[in-house]
């Protein structure tokens, strides 16, 4: 699931979710729109907080997806 459906889907904002997970609103809100990826500390937070439900996979697609068009 990507990181802003699990976000919305779970009552948060981006600001409520940075709180949670102890980073800036900035860096949320980049993750979630794919202009940003996390660093391995926060993504693992971002694992761990959401019990799995947004794996590397979701977060990096984005990424996978320019890549496989470039070629």
């Amino acid at each position: 699931m990507k990181l802003k459906y699990w976000i919305r889907g779970h009552g948060f904002t981006y600001k409520t979710f940075a709180k949670e997970i102890n980073t800036s609103f900035r860096n949320v809100e980049k993750w979630s729109r794919g202009e940003r990826l996390p660093r391995w500390q926060e993504a693992n937070k971002i694992f761990e907080y959401t019990n799995n439900e947004v794996t590397g996979q979701d977060l990096y697609e984005e990424q996978i997806q320019r890549y496989k068009t470039s070629l």
